[in-house]
């Protein structure tokens, strides 16, 4: 038993104080250094591991947690992808000058540390809206349309199946080619033109370069690397951004109907609009973007769409929307600049109808606008000064639209403004949109018209424009009266033979309008006459009919038995028509060759025996001509006999 004088000692012995708390200012100050440290430590780590591919979704998760705008988990991550497109545009020309190119640790780290930075000083934490039914409307119309479109590539076997369909529109080369010689300098073309000279073709050089950045830069972080990589994986890898370029368009225009209409879409409706639309996309000439490769002119279309929605319904905050509306200016001048003048005119109308709210932001408008100013016109400019592009406008082949395709869409969207959309300032708006992208449509065919010419190449770019935006006002046709659902099935016990007939009504309006934009057998609003039948660029497609099987084969054999050599040129002699020139085309693309092989094809006769000869006159480097058949191998030997000095520089051999 403890005495006394023991238990009074521990009873009075004073209490052990607690550990001491560190000082709020000290962790205060743990946080953004922790943050910091992370910002560096993860771009690291997963560039590493190789994935660094998972890097740009977070970027594109934070970027939406930190607005503060949008009802929708759906609205958050279109309006920061929009953000993003633009700062990507713009960040393009500080990625073309530091010594890091495209590497994706110094431009993660620089994005995370910018979104640190960004919640520091305005005192936002990530935080992102619970996703919606109807969110999933437009995200599904994009995988469906991007899925039918790749389905012909998915289908084919290996490259010269791929080649085959990607080989149908010329202009994939060239994308193609511009895309890797930005991954090969680590920037911008015009950045680097002698360093570019090799890969990609002149004219592409001063071109805008929005699509072909953004892709590059994706492309890096997918692959973990900024090496190059070989021509079935350089071409797959290109056919995979163009395609999602095609899902951004349908993701923006669906996404862009639907912030329009507004309170009128549930998700019943909002599922019916995104399956009208996309049946309509699929449809129209816009699946000639994929067919055709124009992923600049879907990049700059998606921008533009969503640019539309803003304009005709914008964000609550007026810096964001400042922030917005300049990004988008930015990305279209950068990705597809035909559309600036109907986009600087919905800006200007913006600015002027929220004058008020603009004038209590000085700093930031003068801040937006600056920036914007200088940089939006940035590609124009640079084709004023180096390039033809005015020339270009008048060049091309003809253009002969299916005007009652644009009569039915405007019918349709006239029916809803005029039985009392107009009385609503959105689609007051929205009006205001359709009218100057028709007077700037009008304004082109006049302008052949004062030529004396058929309608050329980029007035379909400006129906291009009319088309989306025809397409974001068809949920007009909502403003009509509604079915009275709940007074045709009153009561609790009809709710379920409500939702069936609703449903029943939505696949029946889907199929419908699939069936009026041919999607089944081709015909419909939207034919086109390819050969001895008219039907839509989608069946066409879907079908077979515009790819290029021989030549893509042609090719994939010159690929193997040609290795690339610095020094030398290969190209294609085929007896028929054209089908050299695009051989050869994209041999040297998938060679990564384009540019230095550029005087061997461009502006030359598409035949032979007077391509050849115009041929060597035009290439100074030593030429190996492959031959397909005997008889283009005859072509070449025949001028070798006639100028017998040429064989010092000049080879054939049967292609094998």
């Amino acid at each position: 038993m403890p005495s006394s004088s023991t238990t009074s000692a521990v009873a009075t012995a004073p209490p052990v104080p607690p550990a001491a708390a560190p000082p709020p200012g000290r962790r205060r100050a743990v946080l953004p250094v922790a943050g910091l440290v992370a910002a560096w430590v993860v771009p690291l780590l997963a560039y590493a591991l190789g994935l660094a591919g998972l890097l740009p979704p977070l970027v594109l998760v934070l970027t939406a947690a930190l607005l503060r705008v949008g009802r929708t988990l759906l609205d958050r991550l279109v309006l920061a992808a929009a953000l993003l497109l633009g700062a990507v545009c713009a960040a393009g020309l500080l990625f073309s000058y530091w010594p890091w190119g495209l590497h994706p640790v110094p431009v993660a780290g620089t994005a995370f540390t910018v979104l640190l930075g960004f919640a520091l000083v305005t005192g936002v934490r990530p935080r992102l809206p619970r996703p919606t039914a109807a969110d999933l409307a437009p995200v599904l119309a994009a995988v469906v349309a991007m899925l039918a479109l790749a389905w012909p590539y998915l289908r084919a076997g290996g490259l010269a199946g791929r080649l085959a369909y990607a080989m149908t529109g010329e202009d994939n080369s060239r994308h193609l080619a511009a895309m890797e010689g930005i991954r090969a300098v680590g920037g911008y073309l015009f950045a680097h033109p002698d360093a570019a000279a090799r890969v990609a073709p002149d004219a592409m050089v001063y071109y805008p370069q929005g699509f072909h950045l953004t892709a590059a830069l994706l492309d890096t972080f997918l692959r973990s690397s900024t090496a190059p990589g070989g021509p079935a994986s350089t071409l797959d890898h290109y056919l995979g951004w163009a395609l999602a370029a095609y899902a951004l368009l349908v993701l923006a225009v669906v996404w862009a109907a639907g912030r329009v209409a507004g309170r009128l879409l549930d998700p019943v409706r909002a599922f019916v609009l995104a399956g009208v639309l996309t049946a309509l996309a699929l449809g129209s000439e816009l699946t000639r973007f994929v067919v055709y490769g124009y992923p600049g002119e879907s990049l700059g279309l998606a921008l533009t769409a969503i640019l539309i929605a803003l304009v005709c319904r914008p964000v609550a905050r007026t810096g964001t929307q400042l922030c917005l509306l300049g990004a988008l200016c930015v990305g279209v001048g950068f990705a597809y600049l035909m559309f600036l003048p109907v986009v600087g005119v919905l800006v200007l109308a913006w600015l002027v109808r929220h004058r008020r709210a603009v004038r209590r932001r000085p700093w930031l408008l003068a801040t937006v606008a600056l920036v914007t100013a200088v940089l939006t016109p940035l590609p124009s400019v640079a084709g004023l000064l180096f390039t033809d592009q005015v020339d270009n406008v008048a060049t091309g082949g003809g253009v002969f639209p299916r005007y009652d395709a644009f009569l039915a869409l405007a019918g349709v969207v006239g029916a809803g403004l005029f039985a009392g959309g107009l009385r609503l300032p959105v689609w007051r708006r929205y009006a205001g949109a359709l009218a100057a992208t028709v007077a700037f449509a009008a304004g082109f065919r006049i302008y052949f018209q004062a030529l004396g010419t058929d309608p050329r190449y980029y007035y379909g770019k400006t129906l291009h424009l009319l088309l989306v935006v025809l397409l974001i006002g068809v949920g007009a046709v909502l403003l009509l009266r509604p079915v009275p659902w709940r007074a045709a099935f009153p009561g609790r016990a009809r709710s379920r033979a409500a939702l069936l007939a609703r449903a029943a009504v939505a696949v029946s309006l889907v199929a419908a309008t699939a069936g009026v934009a041919g999607l089944v057998r081709g015909g419909g609003i939207f034919a086109q006459p390819f050969g001895n039948r008219s039907t839509t660029w989608a069946e066409a497609w879907w079908s077979g009919t515009l790819d290029r099987p021989r030549q893509a084969d042609v090719t994939v054999r010159a690929l193997a038995q040609a290795p690339v050599r610095a020094d030398e040129v290969t190209v294609v002699v085929s007896d028929h028509r054209r089908e050299g020139y695009l051989e050869t085309l994209f041999l040297v693309t998938l060679q990564g060759s384009h540019g230095a092989s550029a005087p061997a094809f461009y502006n030359l006769p598409l035949s032979e025996p007077a391509r050849t000869a115009a041929v060597v006159v035009a290439e100074k480097r030593p030429i190996r001509f492959l031959a397909t058949s005997p008889e283009a191998a005859a072509v070449v030997e025949q001028l070798l006999t006639e100028r017998p000095g040429l064989r010092a520089r000049v080879t054939v051999e049967p292609l094998r």
